[in-house]
């Protein structure tokens, strides 16, 4: 088991680097906010806070005389990756902040779980503005945003969230909505998308914490899944209409929304999936305070 943790750990903290590999693919092919020639820093630390919460629950499994080792042999592997591979030396950045934000995270006790999932909830919705507006066209019918893969987790990681309380969840929106304004306006993104993506966030993350919370007496996963199909519709029609009405044509939004929805609802239910395989959410949620 050591051994077996110790290398999920390891991969998990290199899984960074090839993701900002693929954000940098997507900035050199895109026409949209994510185009660049390079990677901000503020992008590179956001992938890096994304495995967070995975890093600091592969940590605690590891004993006290294993874990330096561990975490000395990731960073020097990452760094030794960064340099030999032809990537740029800086997404080095991206996995030492998985690493050491994983261990900062133990400084909150019994809150660093709950902590670290609104972190990559947030984290998510900055990642998926950052790419909101770069395409990949589906085989037969559908416009898919890049943000789309980053914002599907998202519904899932506020019902985990939710299981703290119906309070620990707006807070979480809240700091969520106030960074995406932030970062957009860091990013020069233009004034209707951040109307876009903040409306979006308080329609469909609202819709999606109250029908939850409505659901005490069934199973999370039938909680989770009942929500998302409330709030990903919301979301993904409030979003496109707002950003795009006037410049794409009806058809072509769409296609958008409807990659949209189906793209959300997959990475939703594998997200939920996976939560759920390795008893991550307690079993009995609150739903207040």
């Amino acid at each position: 088991m050591p051994v077996r943790t110790s290398l999920f750990y390891l991969l998990w903290t290199t899984l960074p680097q090839p993701l900002c590999w693929a954000l940098l693919w997507v900035a050199h092919t895109s026409q949209g906010v994510a185009a660049a020639e390079a990677l901000p820093l503020v992008v590179l630390i956001l992938v890096g806070l994304l495995f967070v919460s995975g890093a600091y629950r592969l940590s605690q499994q590891l004993t006290p005389r294993t874990k330096p080792f561990v975490l000395g042999a990731s960073l020097a592997f990452n760094l030794l990756l960064a340099w030999v591979l032809p990537l740029p030396l800086v997404f080095f950045v991206a996995s030492a902040v998985a690493v050491l934000a994983g261990e900062v995270y133990r400084v909150f006790g019994p809150s660093a779980p709950m902590l670290a999932a609104m972190s990559v909830y947030i984290v998510c919705t900055l990642l998926a503005n950052f790419t909101f507006d770069s395409f990949l066209a589906l085989p037969v019918y559908g416009q898919l945003s890049v943000g789309t893969l980053f914002f599907g987790v998202t519904f899932t990681q506020r019902d985990r969230v939710h299981s703290f309380g119906k309070s620990r969840a707006y807070q979480m929106i809240a700091v969520a909505a106030c960074a995406n304004l932030a970062l957009s306006a860091y990013l020069g993104i233009p004034l209707r998308f951040l109307l876009a993506g903040f409306l979006a966030i308080l329609i469909s993350e609202t819709a999606d914490t109250e029908v939850y919370g409505r659901l005490v007496k069934r199973g999370w996963l039938t909680r989770v899944l009942t929500s998302n199909a409330f709030s990903i519709p919301l979301d993904s029609v409030t979003f496109t209409a707002i950003a795009f009405a006037g410049t794409l044509s009806v058809a072509t939004m769409g296609e958008i929304v409807f990659a949209d929805i189906l793209a959300k609802t997959v990475v939703g239910f594998l997200a939920a999936a996976h939560v759920l395989r390795r008893g991550a959410v307690r079993t009995a949620a609150p739903t207040s305070s």
